[in-house]
């Protein structure tokens, strides 16, 4: 067992890591690399010392998704290409279950002030990444670099426009969440910063152009309304699926009518986009079992188009979907991992019964849908993602959430 001592000690370590994560994750792989970095080392000391709770089904199949992509990877050693990196994406997996014991040790210490403190600011860094965003699409000039150039018309506030887009998405459906339960958690919303980063969550879908990110939003935010807003939250449905009616008539029925990127989705971008599915989906025919190893798809895409002789063979990234993308890299069981692991995350979330556990299913069901369109294990959401899951493993009791 930890001494109080220890306790405070590990706390201040965990305090620090979770400030690289809010100032970092949105805008700079580099800082936001330190969340691991200082985190790693209290969170094993805890996780060996401190008291032992129960281990959810969904924190099982997560530990069997890294185990079974640990196993995959080193099969494939000799063919791995950065292998280093390689095994450096594995760690989310596994961190989201061992970072748990130190999320309930910060929890049980923290106070709102302190909280607030965070929310200020990941606040912060939402607004400053919509404006650095459109300085760099709408007027040529970078001011982090402060030099002009030409970027690309889609905002991508600090780092890519899909990563920022998608991250904006669910960060909306997110700070909604908090939004609706505004009088609970009096003393940790800031005004002077909320406000202003939730209408900059949603503005930046619109800048940043990402059609998935904006199907996520529809999607769990029309399971958060149900709750909160149902009337709103069912109209939203239907709104959705006019949306929904509006593309297809726009891409595949009469696609000359516009060319808007948000209804007309028959572009060379989508072409390109399918061609990562069937070329995942040969790959995953190829090696069923153990797949190509972690982060593997993308260098051997080219490869498997011209084997099976699949259009866009200019084109090397990764499958654009984040069941085909691991089934691709881990086999078919890691895909299965991976589908059970956001169904039973899903499931134990709604069965909470409370806000905490309704908001969180919201982004799932968000990061599900999204993440059909888009592989969305990329660097920003994916500290995002995992972050959110261990949060879910810890009681929110004392914020007045459970």
């Amino acid at each position: 067992m930890l001494t109080s001592t220890q306790e405070e000690k590990n706390w201040r370590w965990i305090n620090w890591s979770f400030y690289f994560l809010m100032l970092g994750f949105l805008s700079s792989p580099t800082l936001v690399s330190l969340y691991h970095i200082v985190l790693v080392i209290p969170a094993c000391i805890i996780f060996i010392k401190g008291v032992r709770s129960n281990i959810s089904t969904s924190s099982w199949i997560l530990l069997a998704l890294f185990g079974w992509g640990l196993i995959s990877t080193l099969v494939n050693v000799p063919d791995l290409i950065n292998p280093n990196k390689a095994f450096q994406e594995l760690k989310f997996y596994l961190f989201g279950v061992l970072f748990i014991p130190a999320f309930t040790l910060y929890f049980k210490k923290v106070k709102k002030h302190q909280l607030k403190k965070l929310i200020n600011m990941v606040s912060f860094v939402i607004i400053a990444a919509f404006f650095v965003g459109i300085s760099k699409s709408y007027l040529g000039f970078d001011p982090v670099k402060m030099r002009f150039g030409e970027f690309h018309i889609r905002s991508g506030g600090f780092t890519n426009y899909m990563r920022y887009g998608y991250a904006s998405a669910f960060l909306a459906i997110l700070f909604s969440g908090l939004f609706f339960n505004r009088k609970k958690i009096q003393g940790l919303l800031d005004p002077r910063w909320f406000y202003p980063a939730l209408f900059l969550c949603f503005a930046a879908i619109g800048t940043s152009q990402t059609r998935g990110g904006l199907l996520g939003l529809l999607v769990g935010g029309s399971f958060l309304l149900l709750k909160y807003k149902p009337k709103i939250g069912k109209i939203m449905i239907g709104a959705g699926a006019l949306f929904a009616a509006v593309i297809i008539y726009c891409s595949f029925i009469n696609p000359e009518i516009t060319k808007i990127r948000f209804l007309n989705i028959n572009q060379a971008s989508n072409n390109t986009r399918m061609s990562q599915f069937l070329s995942a989906g040969k790959s995953m025919q190829e090696k069923p079992w153990f797949g190509l190893g972690a982060d593997q798809f993308s260098y051997h895409v080219i490869e498997i188009k011209k084997r099976h002789g699949i259009w866009s063979q200019h084109y090397a990234g990764h499958a654009h979907n984040i069941i085909l993308e691991h089934g691709a890299n881990y086999g078919i069981p890691g895909a299965i991992l991976l589908i059970l692991f956001l169904i039973t995350w899903f499931a134990e979330m709604v069965k909470k019964r409370n806000d905490f556990g309704w908001i969180i299913a919201s982004y799932i069901l968000a990061f599900s849908i999204a993440g059909q369109v888009e592989n969305l294990f990329d660097n920003t959401n994916s500290h995002l993602l995992f972050f959110i899951y261990t949060l879910s493993q810890v009681k929110m009791d004392k914020f007045d959430l459970a």
